[in-house]
């Protein structure tokens, strides 16, 4: 069985090439995942550990007098050198960049692990140096000014350094330290000989730690091997998350093998046939199909490993980890191939069974008969209907039970996917032929092609199900992203209607409001006056004249303020309150609202002229071109610090503009990672029709002596990928459109009614138009070769073959 097996795949390598694709792009998919996240663990773990990469032993404890651990240390015989390591971490904005740098004190040289590529070292408080990649970054050199986080005074890069490239964040260097032990360890030795039989003399020469206090030597190697996998926890869950992803995209693997081993036993039915009845048993035919599955598993599965590491190695240069080396675990990699060819030999059981259950004479007949496709049709059906009733029944039950309504959301997402997925037979041909009819003014090739596509609706339907599977996965993944995101940011627009609030508690500086006007993504800046008054023994409450700020921004009429009134927080005022006015005591209703803190109130126009007291600018409210802007958030908030006084920079648009950049990073992350399970689909499109060619060489060749010509042919074969690319694409897109929707509405319903947010249903168009134009792209691209294979055929030698 194994030479037959072997014999078949050499003698007809065209059969099983998606086969080789979809399990070597799922494997690869798990050995990328392994081998990234490892050797990006590995880059973390040394990147947070820089003051110790050079480090032979590590002391690290809590002691009352640092200097004296210093002195201990130092005269410990065989130790070379000793020094203080620490770090800080800041975060450094410049224009419209903003990164988070790691700043160190320039260690002894004994220590250092980088060196300067430009300038030098810096030697004062008012210097830094900073690694290439984080002065490229904020587009800065060596010479510009920058101001660190907390520091009033800005500070002169002096020098760039050739410290590796990390995705989470860079190196900076400050000024060393006047004394080493200032910063109060851990301290890092070098020794001159092996630091592990120098640890018993270090713990003995150190003083007593303080009460409760532990201390801890070890190598330099052991440290940082404690620090990885103090990573290690985190990276799991890293690592968990994405193997999630690349399941989904090992089910469509599955998936596509199995139609790929059905479609190959209903073109070799009669060669199955033919060998049963020349006495071969159920257990031989089937014993050869798992030989040849078991043999394309392991060749696609090692193939898979190859790339995948391959492509680890890409997106760790990419990210700079690679300068660590790149970290292999073979026991990962053997999982995974494992995984692949238990994955194909899984596929092959459905087919393999199907192929022995038909009888000798049933096999050798042209195609199955009616009353077997009868039976298999009713089974189905019936099958389909109890799971799609189920799913109903479960999205009922997330309507009505909203305690739980998440958790029946998942049961009905779940059974009404087995039902969508299982009833492909049915409906999926249908759709093939509204199709053919709807685009068959275009003539006979369009109209052909649709029955063509239609003709086999298990061989239709095989092919769209992992497509179907695959869209609507990303689909449902981007509806329930937009749709919170959508949610969420008229959540903010309601609760933070102002994009941007600045506000003094004196009067703005002359020209503020100017500059704020000039940068370019604000679309409008109004100024806001306020008079002083005293509330309840509180001097200093602001009150402001709000109504022609809020007409000039065009914002709810809510916002405004009738006269007579006052709009305060709510602090138990009474229902009156009295201020005095410019022609004696005004008194004014109070309104509470949430939106304000304590010391600021708004009233009218007409009333804010009654107060007394001289107006004074305080506050500016500004209306930007996008409030979810990053770039305009830190073009103001940069302006704002650089100004005189202390100016507070709030509003809608800090939340609206992390919400919107979270999820946005979210969304393409998550449907990138789909996008492999998509990628496998539109391999079986291609097999599909490969085989379909082959299955229809007789039929193409007759079509070529009726007078079709070669193009006519290829374009027949276009149009047939298209339709089935097409149709799976759209009840992917539906069908996940309307699981993102059950998910997020339940997940909304399940919280309390009081803080309920209205749903508001969106579609991210961009990326849904994106993957139709990739699967309809892909499509045309996998006709190429069967189109090709069709069109050369001659028609004497395609009607010859039996």
């Amino acid at each position: 069985m194994l030479r037959d097996a072997t014999n078949e795949i050499r003698l007809h390598p065209g059969r099983f090439i998606a086969t080789l694709l979809s399990i070597a792009i799922s494997v690869a998919f798990i050995a990328a995942i392994s081998t990234l996240v490892g050797t990006e663990q590995q880059s973390m773990a040394r990147f947070t550990q820089l003051p110790v990469s050079k480090a032979d032993i590590v002391v690290s404890g809590d002691f009352d007098d640092p200097s004296a651990v210093q002195s201990a240390l130092e005269g410990v015989d065989g130790v070379t050198a000793v020094a203080a390591a620490s770090s800080t971490v800041s975060m450094l904005t410049h224009e419209d960049k903003t990164v988070f740098v790691t700043f160190v004190p320039v260690p002894r040289e004994e220590f250092r692990w980088a060196s300067i590529a430009e300038g030098r070292w810096p030697a004062s408080s008012d210097e830094v140096a900073m690694s290439s990649d984080g002065l490229k970054q904020l587009r800065l050199s060596v010479g510009d000014t920058v101001r660190l986080e907390g520091q009033d005074q800005p500070a002169t890069i002096v020098g760039r350094t050739n410290d590796p490239k990390a995705w989470f964040g860079v190196t900076g260097y400050t000024a060393p330290a006047e004394k080493s032990a200032d910063t109060g360890g851990p301290w890092v030795l070098r020794t001159a000989g092996d630091p592990a039989a120098l640890l018993p003399a270090v713990s003995a020469a150190l003083p007593d730690p303080m009460p409760g206090g532990e201390v801890d030597v070890s190598t330099g190697d052991d440290a940082r091997a404690a620090a990885l996998n103090d990573l290690t926890g985190n990276f799991d869950v890293f690592r968990s998350l994405l193997l999630g992803f690349a399941g989904v995209a090992l089910v469509v693997g599955i998936i596509t093998i199995s139609n790929t081993f059905t479609i190959l036993v209903a073109q070799r039915r009669r060669q199955i046939g033919l060998l049963r009845a020349v006495g071969a048993s159920t257990g031989q035919v089937r014993g050869r199909l798992v030989w040849e599955a078991l043999l394309l598993g392991v060749v696609g599965s090692l193939l898979g490993i190859g790339v995948g590491v391959g492509v680890a190695a890409l997106g760790a240069s990419i990210t700079g980890s690679i300068f660590w080396g790149l970290v292999l675990r073979p026991v990962e990699l053997l999982a995974a191939l494992a995984v692949g060819v238990i994955a194909t030999l899984l596929s092959v059981v459905g087919p393999s069974f199907v192929a022995t259950r038909v009888s000798p004479v049933e096999a050798l007949q042209a195609v199955p008969s009616a009353s077997r496709a009868r039976r298999l049709s009713i089974t189905r059906a019936v099958v389909c209907a109890l799971f799609g009733a189920g799913g109903v029944a479960l999205v009922v039950m997330s309507r009505l039970n909203t305690n739980w309504a998440l958790v029946w959301a998942m049961g009905a997402g779940f059974l009404l996917s087995i039902a969508i997925l299982g009833a492909a037979p049915f409906y999926i041909p249908a759709l093939l032929r509204l199709l053919g009819r709807v685009l068959g003014f275009t003539g006979p090739t369009t109209r052909l092609a649709a029955t063509n596509a239609a003709r086999n609706p298990q061989r239709a339907a095989a092919t769209a199900v992992a497509l179907m599977l695959a869209v609507g996965l990303v689909v449902t993944i981007q509806v329930a992203v937009s749709t919170v995101r959508t949610t969420g940011v008229e959540a903010i627009n309601q609760r933070f209607p102002i994009d941007l609030t600045l506000t003094s508690q004196q009067a703005l500086p002359v020209g503020f409001t100017a500059k704020i006007r000039g940068i370019a993504d604000v679309a409008t800046a109004v100024e806001v006056s306020s008079k002083n008054a005293e509330i309840n023994d509180y001097p200093q409450w602001a009150i402001r004249s709000v109504n022609p700020a809020r007409a000039e921004l065009d914002l709810p009429a809510d916002l405004g303020v009738s006269d007579g009134t006052i709009i305060i927080g709510d602090y138990g005022f009474p229902a009156e309150l009295e201020l005095p006015g410019v022609a004696g005591p005004v008194t004014l209703q109070v309104k509470t609202s949430e939106n304000l803190n304590f010391g600021v109130a708004a009233v009218s126009e007409a009333t804010f002229e009654k107060l007394a007291g001289n107006p004074v600018v305080t506050e500016l409210w500004v209306k930007l071109t996008d409030r979810t802007s990053a770039t305009a958030l830190n073009q103001v908030s940069t302006a704002a610090t650089q100004a005189e006084g202390d100016i507070q920079v709030e509003g809608g648009a800090f939340f609206a503009g992390i919400l919107q950049q979270v999820l946005d990073v979210v969304l393409i992350v998550l449907t990138a990672l789909l996008g492999v399970a998509v990628v496998i689909a539109l391999v079986g499109v291609g097999n599909t029709l490969g085989l379909s060619v082959i299955e229809r060489q007789r039929e193409s060749a007759l079509l070529r002596a009726l007078g079709m010509q070669r193009a006519g042919l290829r374009l027949m074969l276009l149009v047939e990928a298209l339709m089935l690319a097409l149709v799976g694409t759209v009840v992917g897109i539906a069908a996940g459109a309307f699981f993102g929707w059950l998910g997020v509405s339940s997940a909304v319903m399940m919280m309390p009614a009081t803080s309920r947010t209205p749903l508001y249903f969106s579609v991210d168009v961009g990326l849904t138009a994106l993957l139709v134009a990739v699967c309809l792209a892909a499509a045309c691209l996998a006709s190429v070769l069967p189109g090709r294979r069709a069109a050369n055929a001659t028609p004497t030698e395609a009607l010859a073959v039996e």
